[in-house]
């Protein structure tokens, strides 16, 4: 069991919520992501500037280094000349800063007297200028929670990057139409002390913006970026935390890997560990070797290539997190800034086909005795070089502890190495937009989602399952529903739209390919009595193993096709069956033909007669 107090935990979160504005942020354009095929195709490179401090940032610096050109998908009606960056923006969103404003009231922040736009340097290809516009709405605000009170550093509302479509080696490709999609964002103090708490904070603000009723719904709408650091370790951010139910892993695992640095640190330091800078040639050794791995790099224009790594046998090969070791690490590196597949070294040898005698050859040539270890790279000349140069530049952070930097949330609740922490050299004035003086004075707040959920009785929900439907974001969903399929009942809708994904989870399926859509076609069939109760987790079983809806399958039967079913079945069985071990058989055969309601009592009448 974790001590987190004893680990000095800090954590703080980021909430992006896309707006449901009717155009975007900075020009008419309608606040719409399209998917279909694109009417323009532009192709960019981007190139870092220097911030107002007169500096390039790191993160910038790093995204440049790739070398990587962009393409960009647009759409003759849904994106103008201000997404092409050919033109100056237009003035900012008054409804999009309403609702920012809204949200900045309800967590008791300060606004702002004056609203500045500012430039934030992004070259990663995620928007066309090589930055993001983004304007500090209002801070120093709190939020009450049962488990303590969280701060509030900030309120901003900023516009959403281009939906990235495909990443490849050299270039990536970006759909245009999400650019400009107001955000709000809401930064927290590093209040957080666990990763409990953590996830009641996300609900927390989340509930906070869906209140507004201005919100976007579905996968990608809402996006988490978490801030955490332990004593002696370093601030890291990891960015694309979507899922709320993954958030206390991801923070749990972060913590792990920090802690076992801090301990990895404090060991190469005993040993005095050094690093060497010498890249030394190895191709010479392996060009006979057996090892696939080997064999695919040589047959282009490849070379192996070794560094020496003083006093880290049996480091490297060290666990940070489930399935992740300090060799993971060094590779994320080479992989990130060499492009690279990944490294080879010597604490995970004889493996890949690379024998002893390979391996005793190459110790010898790079120098290493006993307690020493090597790392190799296998690609062509200058990627080679690259990348361990990324190799050697982490492994001395290594001895220091935890760089700081961003990661990538992955599923399975562990992080890879995405880019260095950004800093302030990235920001600077946005000339092209005017300042804007905001109006609180007669902006109505919304009623808290909490308090409405009470209202929810009234519908024939429990307590826990009003809470549920709020804690899952489904509110807004679960009244169109009710309010379109009134056949159906509305404690049996929100039973659905709270359970479903624990069920496909359940059953090994992928929850996310269910949509709204899917949702309103198995309500709508159920309203129409198409199908029953029974079927609407097996058709949306299908949906998430990949599946087309075929409703007919799951078609209900008539009175009379039902009665003639039953009445063979009990010929079939013997009319001495007893009635719950006859209901019991019918149930289980019948599932989902019919509801089950309505076969007891055709079987009970039946028995009668």
């Amino acid at each position: 069991m974790i001590d987190y107090s004893q680990l000095g935990l800090k954590a703080g979160i980021e909430v992006h919520q896309q707006l449901d504005t009717k155009t975007k942020l900075f020009c008419k354009c309608p606040a719409k992501i399209r998917d279909d095929q694109a009417d323009i195709v532009i192709n960019r490179r981007l190139r870092a500037a220097a911030g107002e401090t007169g500096e390039v940032d790191v993160a910038a610096a790093y995204e440049q280094l790739r070398s990587k050109h962009f393409i960009y998908h647009a759409y003759n009606d849904s994106v103008c000349n201000v997404e092409l960056d050919e033109e100056p923006i237009h003035d900012l969103n008054d409804e999009a800063l309403n609702v920012c404003l809204q949200a900045a009231l309800m967590l008791n922040a300060k606004v702002v007297d004056k609203i500045m736009v500012m430039r934030k340097t992004v070259v990663d290809g995620s928007n066309t200028s090589g930055f993001q516009r983004t304007a500090f709405v209002a801070g120093n605000g709190n939020m009450e929670l049962l488990s303590g009170k969280i701060g509030i550093s900030s309120v901003c509302i900023e516009e959403d990057s281009a939906k990235i479509v495909e990443r490849g080696n050299d270039f990536d490709t970006y759909n245009l139409s999400r650019l400009g999609i107001p955000l709000v964002e809401i930064a927290t103090e590093p209040d957080i002390k666990n990763p409990e708490q953590l996830r009641e904070v996300a609900e927390y603000l989340g509930m906070i913006l869906r209140s507004t009723k201005m919100v976007k719904r579905g996968l990608g709408t809402i996006r988490q970026d978490v801030n955490v650091s332990i004593k002696d370790g370093a601030r890291v951010e990891i960015k694309g935390a979507q899922d709320l139910r993954m958030l206390s892993k991801w923070v749990e695992f972060e913590v792990l890997r920090q802690k076992n640095l801090v301990d990895i640190a404090k060991e190469l330091n005993k040993r005095k560990a050094e690093v060497s800078e010498k890249i030394i040639d190895v191709t010479d050794i392996l060009k006979s070797s057996e090892s696939k791995l080997v064999k695919n790099a040589l047959s282009g224009k490849g070379v192996i290539k070794a560094i020496k790594l003083k006093n880290f046998k049996g480091i490297i090969g060290m666990q940070i997190q489930p399935d992740r070791r300090l060799g993971t690490e060094l590779s994320d590196y080479a992989k990130a800034f060499g492009n690279v597949s990944g490294i080879i070294h010597s604490d995970e040898l004889p493996r890949y086909g690379i024998n002893e005698k390979e391996i005793e050859k190459i110790n010898k040539k790079v120098g290493c005795s006993g307690k020493d270890a090597f790392v190799l790279v296998a690609a062509d000349e200058e990627k080679t070089e690259i990348a361990l140069n990324a190799v050697i530049s982490r492994a001395k952070q290594a001895k220091t502890g935890i760089p700081k930097e961003v990661r990538k949330a992955n599923s399975d609740g562990t992080t890879t190495f995405l880019r260095p922490m950004p800093g302030s050299a990235r920001m600077y004035p946005e000339t092209d937009a005017k300042s804007v003086r905001p109006v609180t004075k007669g902006i109505a707040l919304p009623q808290l989602l909490t308090e409405k959920a009470k209202g929810y009785s009234s519908l024939g929900l429990s307590k826990d399952l009003a809470h549920k439907l709020i804690k899952e974001g489904a509110e807004q969903f679960f009244e169109q529903m009710i309010e379109q399929y009134g056949k159906v009942s509305s404690a049996y809708i929100a039973e659905v739209l709270v359970s479903y994904a624990k069920e496909m989870e359940k059953r090994k399926l992928d929850h996310t390919k269910i949509n709204d859509d899917h949702l309103k076609t198995v309500f709508s069939a159920l309203n129409k009595g198409t199908i029953a109760k029974e079927s609407v987790m097996e058709v949306l079983a299908e949906v998430a193993d990949g599946k087309s809806i075929d409703l007919e399958k799951y078609r209900t039967m008539t009175d009379e096709e039902l009665e003639k079913e039953l009445k063979q079945m009990i010929s079939s069985s013997g009319n001495e069956i007893p009635l719950n071990v006859l209901i019991g058989k019918v149930m289980s055969e019948m599932r989902g033909k019919a509801s089950g309601k309505k076969i007891v009592e055709m079987l009970k009448r039946m028995k009668k007669e």
